[in-house]
């Protein structure tokens, strides 16, 4: 079951790597990878054909975007915890001395660098890979790499904590405010309690689930979850709302308040 698991996860970082290439073709797009397609293989695009439920391409294209602006403003470090196929690293501006930690399990780490590499990929950073699994000691293998726990820090965690069970999301997202210096920032994406169960997402949840990669974890007050956390929301937003649309998202987002839809949100919070 581990390894159905460990292989699922993979295929998820390929086919968001084929959402990316898909809106890296569009006359308008959020921004450009130009080696997502290559990245995502046929398999990434067979799965994106097999998940690619309405607002699924939109949203990771707007999810994208808001956190290449954060990244874009980042100095000293930052951390993309379960960095996936992202290739922020080779595709994006950054700052003069900006250092970027990729973590990620060995074997994803081990297959990109070789992918990138034959792909001709340069670094617009100084990039480091940190192989190691969320779920075991990867602060230790973070400093190891260099990580400086005196010097700013961004955190992203991306397309990941839905994918944990709600204690690990948690244990997580505690863990690394209890890393991070007063001022550091985290930024990422939560998914609603009501994304888990309700009947728009219904048949997304089955095929994920039937794949063994299934949505876990989903909060209705991701502002609460944070501060428990240990961290201070700075923005918590929906997507279509005011910095979180970039003309991509094609619906009116509903207040916070009407119940009952699913609903993604993306946050930026400060230690």
């Amino acid at each position: 079951m581990q390894e159905r698991r460990e292989e699922a996860v993979s295929a998820t970082a390929r086919w968001t790597a084929a959402v990316r290439a898909h809106e890296s073709g569009l006359p308008d797009a959020l921004f450009t990878d130009p080696y997502a397609a290559d990245l995502a293989g046929e398999e990434g695009f067979r799965l994106l054909e097999r998940y690619g439920n309405p607002g699924v391409k939109e949203f990771i294209a707007v999810r994208t975007r808001y956190l290449d602006e954060v990244a874009a403003e980042a100095s000293g470090q930052v951390v993309l915890l379960a960095a996936g196929l992202d290739t922020r690293t080779a595709r994006s501006p950054w700052r003069s001395g900006v250092v970027v930690y990729e973590v990620d399990r060995p074997a994803l780490l081990e297959a990109k660098d070789k992918e990138l590499a034959g792909l001709g990929a340069r670094h617009g950073c100084e990039r480091r890979t940190v192989p190691a699994d969320l779920t075991g000691d990867w602060p230790s293998a973070l400093r190891t790499a260099g990580w400086d726990p005196g010097a700013p820090t961004l955190w992203i965690a991306e397309g990941l904590l839905f994918y944990l069970p709600e204690r690990e999301a948690r244990a997580l997202v505690t863990k690394v405010a209890e890393l991070s210096a007063p001022g550091d920032v985290l930024a990422g994406d939560l998914l609603s309690h009501q994304s888990m169960i309700s009947e728009f997402s219904r048949e997304g949840l089955r095929r994920l689930t039937e794949d063994g990669c299934p949505w876990l974890f989903g909060t209705d007050r991701p502002e609460e979850f944070l501060a428990e956390c240990g961290w201070r929301p700075v923005e918590v937003k929906c997507p279509g709302e005011p910095g979180a649309s970039f003309g991509r998202w094609p619906w009116e987002p509903l207040p916070r308040e009407v119940e009952g839809f699913p609903r993604n949100f993306l946050f930026t919070a400060r230690r």
